[in-house]
């Protein structure tokens, strides 16, 4: 079978806007963490610090990216798949099958705020006043009317990307929440396996700093209460972590065999996707399952054919949150034994925030570039290694060859998800 190959890429986080800016971020330990001043949190016991685009950084992706009635959020996925598609030298395709992945987080439709509630229900008030059950009327009326930019965005974005590559997408949503990005992965390895298209866009971008959705989190005591220095709010297995903190970012891969890829011309690219593994959990809403975690991982090295004893290192979700790293750090002992205090494990979340599925794709990419680069990234924010979880966390960057990565993501709802990302024949050369 072809592997499946990552061969271009693109990000928007808070430690850089361009894959190069957010690797070399990754390396030096730069926060993207800052105090949130563009809303009042004063009332909240927490959640006053998010992952935040630079003011410039921000310029510089509406600069690149903006368009009239074009929300933030398409913003940062048009941005990384125009990086991504770049990235891959990918011209238009015309008579390539191309698929794309999306996953959006936004809190638009899905009522975040109480005014997308309040807005949707007057709106749908009074268009009954208008035109009561009358067929003729409502047609009318809808020919008359200007969906709401949600409804734009969610229509909008798949067809621009078709215009933007001149060649029809196969384009599919996914909403897995947190382990939104790896599941979009897998589903775009699957359809190439299938023989439904030759390459595959997965994007994912969130932008959900709201008082709703900061008051939400505050309620379920998941964001930081961290009152020292705001670079060290997001302090994964560290044992005075107290929660995490969100972002606003985004990502874009381009998946395609290497047959495909040889094809064109490209002959070196990031990562082979050799296999992973997906579960839903049968236990609470929000509390992670270390048999679920655990299960994940297990089928994902047993997808790639790849041993516990052949990982080099694993890119951990590492949300800072007491539970969810604790039941992470179980696991990982479960599945390596003996070699787990002394694995490698990044936590990229230490310095961008939690970006919800868009960060899977980010700390893909970011696994990948571990395997091109030879180096495992610090944890920056881990200076009091929490010995209940008993991981090789380094606050510097740990030199190595760099083959297997198991990368982990988990998410509300009972997600999980596990990747292994492996060498490739030919590796890019790194910035």
């Amino acid at each position: 079978m072809n592997a499946i190959l990552i061969t271009g890429a693109g990000v928007v986080t808070p430690i850089g806007v361009s894959v190069a800016e957010f690797w070399r971020s990754c390396l030096a330990g730069r926060s993207g963490i800052r105090i949130d001043d563009r809303m009042d949190v004063e009332g909240l016991p927490c959640g006053w610090v998010s992952g935040l685009l630079s003011s410039d950084d921000r310029e510089k992706v509406l600069t690149r990216s903006g368009s009239v009635g074009r929300s933030w959020s398409d913003v940062l996925l048009y941005d990384s798949v125009k990086q991504a598609l770049d990235d891959a030298s990918v011209e238009p395709l015309l008579g390539s099958r191309v698929g794309m992945i999306w996953v959006r987080v936004w809190p638009g439709p899905s009522g975040s705020d109480p005014r997308d509630y309040s807005q949707h229900l007057r709106g749908l008030a009074s268009r009954y006043d208008r035109v009561q059950n009358n067929c003729v009327s409502i047609t009318n009326d809808i020919k008359q009317s200007t969906p709401p930019p949600e409804v734009m965005d969610l229509s909008s974005f798949p067809a621009n990307v078709s215009r933007m590559l001149a060649t029809p997408v196969n384009a599919k949503r996914i909403e897995a929440t947190c382990a939104g990005g790896l599941r979009a992965i897998a589903e775009a390895a699957r359809m190439i396996i299938l023989d439904q298209v030759d390459v595959v866009i997965v994007c994912a971008a969130v932008s959900r700093n709201t008082p709703y959705v900061l008051s939400q989190y505050a309620q379920l005591m998941a964001l930081s209460r961290w009152e020292g220095p705001v670079e060290q709010s997001s302090m994964p297995f560290d044992r005075r972590r107290s929660g995490m903190v969100i972002n606003e970012s985004s990502a874009a891969i381009i998946i395609e065999s290497d047959e495909h890829a040889r094809n064109r011309g490209v002959e070196q690219s990031y990562a082979q996707i050799s296999g992973w593994g997906l579960s839903i959990g049968t236990g609470h809403v929000t509390a992670p399952e270390a048999k679920c975690i655990e299960r994940v991982m297990s089928d994902a090295l047993r997808s790639a054919q790849v041993s516990p004893d052949a990982v080099d290192e694993v890119n951990s979700h590492g949300t800072s949150t007491k539970l969810n790293d604790l039941m992470e750090a179980r696991s990982i002992h479960a599945i390596f034994g003996k070699r787990a205090p002394s694995l490698p494990v990044a936590a990229i979340k230490s310095m961008t925030g939690h970006g919800s599925a868009a960060s899977g794709v980010i700390e893909s990419i970011a696994s990948a570039l571990s395997i091109c680069d030879g180096v495992v990234p610090p944890i920056p924010t881990c200076l009091e290694p929490d010995p209940k979880c008993a991981l090789a966390t380094q606050t510097e960057v740990t030199h190595l060859p760099v083959r297997n990565v198991l990368k982990n993501s988990f998410g509300f709802g009972g997600q999980y998800a596990s990747m292994v990302f492996t060498e490739p024949s030919k590796k890019r050369q790194v910035f």
